[in-house]
């Protein structure tokens, strides 16, 4: 699986050479979609704990650093400065949340995403209402698409490195054995609510840096990084791939991207129907995630 696992993670690097600037450009935000997933997964799959609210994350490192930098500061330091900020509020939602159980952080965090909505939109001036920011291109990632694409994948790449170190670790063992009965884990002497506010602060951090390079890669900021319909792509590709199995999130990220915005799009707007590749994109996912309740991953490696 390792050997596989590097060769697969070369091949991304070939991609500029054969394919056309917007198929690049395309697959550049799939790969800080797959971070967006697999950060989610840290969570949800190896802790348990369902956070609706992933998505705030995103959105609080792409607008920090966008407003920084746009103020004068460095573009990496701004990007930096955004995915500290999410790891603060990560912390502070999950030093309240993660002490009840149940489906409170559920509850809790399904309505950040309309709160920062509402902000966002109550203080145009400051950060562009419903339209958003421009970055300009030159603040952007890279001034190649080229340059862009190689940027998302070295980031990705890493981010996937350590998050792999994380959970095949003694630390992601512990997040195992709370996912799967906490009070045994504490009766062994594991304190749960560290281990879990460690798991989101990581998952924090990781994808408010993720946001932050969105916003500079696609040279604008909006409330969609905010957006339920971007949480239901997140939450549908890790429950598809495979909770908790780390590779099945890469797998169910791709697969759901590709699905999404290379072939349903494309196909709806060729029928000139807003709207219904969504919803074909659901119904596919109910079907499959119907007969592989493990998720693809979980049902094919094990076998």
């Amino acid at each position: 699986m390792r050997a596989l696992a590097i060769i697969l993670a070369l091949i991304p690097l070939l991609i500029p050479l054969v394919a056309p600037k917007s198929i690049l450009f395309t697959i550049g935000l799939l790969f800080l979609f797959v971070v967006y997933v697999v950060t989610w997964d840290l969570v949800a799959g190896y802790v348990g704990e369902v956070n609706l609210g992933h998505v705030v994350f995103v959105g609080i490192g792409a607008y920090t650093s966008v407003l920084l930098t746009l103020n004068g500061l460095n573009m990496w330091l701004s990007i930096l400065v955004g995915g500290m900020l999410s790891t603060l509020f990560g912390l502070a939602i999950g030093s309240v949340c993660l002490r009840l159980r149940g489906y409170y952080l559920a509850l809790v965090t399904a309505i950040l995403p309309l709160v920062f909505i509402q902000i966002v939109n109550i203080y145009p001036n400051v950060f562009g209402g419903y339209e958003g920011l421009s970055v300009g291109i030159n603040n952007a990632l890279h001034r190649t698409v080229e340059g862009r694409f190689y940027i998302s994948y070295l980031f990705t790449l890493a981010s996937l490195i350590v998050i792999y170190k994380i959970v095949n670790s003694k630390f992601g063992l512990r997040l195992k054995a709370i996912r799967d009965d906490p009070d045994l884990a504490e009766s062994l002497g594991i304190d749960v609510f560290k281990h879990k506010v460690l798991a989101f602060v990581i998952s924090a951090f990781f994808s408010g840096i993720a946001g932050g390079i969105t916003a500079f890669y696609r040279l604008s900021v909006g409330v969609d990084l905010f957006g339920i319909s971007l949480m239901l792509l997140i939450i549908i590709s890790a429950i598809l791939g495979g909770l908790g199995t780390y590779y099945g999130a890469i797998i169910g990220a791709v697969i759901v991207y590709v699905l999404k915005y290379m072939v349903l799009t494309s196909f709806a707007q060729s029928l000139g129907m807003a709207g219904v590749d969504d919803l074909i994109l659901y119904a596919l996912l109910i079907v499959l995630i119907y007969k592989l309740p493990k998720g693809i991953f979980g049902t094919f490696y094990k076998s």
